[in-house]
């Protein structure tokens, strides 16, 4: 009877994960804007160098980490738009299992693994991660994926391993310090692992630049690299439908600070009402203000590109999975990503980013509302322990 039960389990996940990838190789053949200006020269300049000195002798705008996955995807006998495409998928499904693990313990109880199945479909099936890797073959997946693992990481029990996940992410993307915000709250608020841990976090870095360094680049290439991209765009709105959609003209060297300072009040002034709550935090609580810290990056920070607000996208419709007052906002939020995307590079009619901007900002505002109000909310279970500590 047991196995009668737990028989639909394997066949879901098994069906999920076909028509995920049917759905990708739709969009295998496509040749976008970046992977044909950026991606394919990198990747034949990798592979016409043949050694790891081509690292040092790159010039283009992708950290050098990502870049050195590209050197040894040239490794593999497979077309450069197959293996970059398919390198990103791969991170599609790691990334979709790490969320119905994290969904499935949050539910907990028998209804724990139907959750999780769902979370598995929702990011697998979901058009936004469909478009980023199989069409786009560029690499979201890859930086949420170790940006999750790390707040998984820290949630367990495990803040080193944590912290270094988060230097994985951060490598792969500057985008990957969208997932910091949340550990520091969990830092203040539990007291749980040292500070000193943090420093785990560059240690990651480092690993993932031991290539390049072997490769003839200087010990500190990745914040050099990281220096001389910051203030590389002239305006702080650029593409993403955000707060900064409105003042198009703004000048980065005038606004662009005052961006992050922004970013960065709104944050503190959430970490102490974080801080200060007594409610004991669930996991289903924890996603949910993830996919709010992050999307407030999204929103606030300058230079924010069309795919930068991915992990808010994805986390949202999970968040939807068990609290009804989501899925509309979590279906609206992935389809202004997904026109956004489609207009920079499929060709779609244009739709105006003033009211997509209007339509997030209205997200926005609504989720921060929710947020604060689960900080102070009273009268819910508390089975589920806050954080799981050392």
């Amino acid at each position: 009877m047991k196995n009668k039960k737990t028989f639909w389990f394997p066949l879901a996940l098994s069906v999920i994960s076909l028509v995920g990838m049917a759905l990708r190789w739709t969009g295998m053949s496509f040749e976008g804007v970046d992977y044909l200006n950026s991606l394919l020269p990198w990747y034949e300049d990798l592979k016409a160098n043949g050694s790891l000195h081509g690292l040092a002798e790159y010039h283009g705008d992708y950290n050098l980490p990502y870049v050195t996955l590209l050197y040894f995807l040239t490794w593999i006998p497979a077309s450069p738009l197959i293996s970059i495409k398919m390198s990103s998928v791969l991170f599609d499904y790691l990334l979709a299992a790490l969320t119905a693990v994290m969904v499935r313990d949050a539910a907990a109880g028998e209804r724990g693994k139907l959750y999780g199945v769902i979370a598995y479909g929702l990011i697998l099936l979901n058009p936004v991660t469909i478009i980023n890797s199989g069409y786009l073959a560029q690499c979201e997946s890859v930086w949420v994926f170790f940006a999750l693992c790390a707040f998984w990481l820290v949630w367990k029990g495990h803040p080193s391993f944590g912290m270094l996940f988060l230097g994985f992410s951060f490598a792969m993307k500057p985008q990957g310090i969208f997932i910091l915000p949340i550990l520091l709250m969990l830092y203040f608020k539990e007291k749980k692992f040292s500070v000193l841990q943090l420093f785990w976090a560059p240690v990651g870095i480092q690993l993932t630049c031991i290539p390049a360094i072997m490769g003839g680049c200087s010990f500190d290439v990745f914040y050099r690299f990281l220096n001389m991209m910051m203030g590389h765009y002239p305006f702080v709105y650029y593409y993403y439908p955000n707060i900064w959609t409105y003042l198009q003209e703004a000048p980065y060297y005038v606004y662009g600070k005052v961006a992050i300072f922004s970013a960065f009040v709104v944050l503190l002034l959430f970490a102490v009402l974080f801080v200060r709550s007594r409610k004991p935090q669930t996991l289903q609580d924890m996603l949910l203000y993830i996919t709010w810290t992050a999307m407030t990056c999204a929103m606030v920070l300058p230079c924010m590109h069309e795919r930068y607000n991915y992990m808010s996208e994805i986390l949202l419709t999970v968040c939807a999975i068990r609290r009804r007052e989501y899925r509309l906002p979590a279906v609206v939020l992935s389809l202004v990503s997904v026109q956004c995307c489609a207009q920079s590079y499929l060709g779609w009619p244009w739709v105006s980013h003033y009211a997509l901007a209007a339509v997030n900002i209205a997200i926005y505002f609504y989720l921060t509302k929710n947020c604060v109000s689960e900080l102070y909310r009273t009268g819910q279970g508390g089975k589920e322990a806050a954080y799981a500590g050392d």
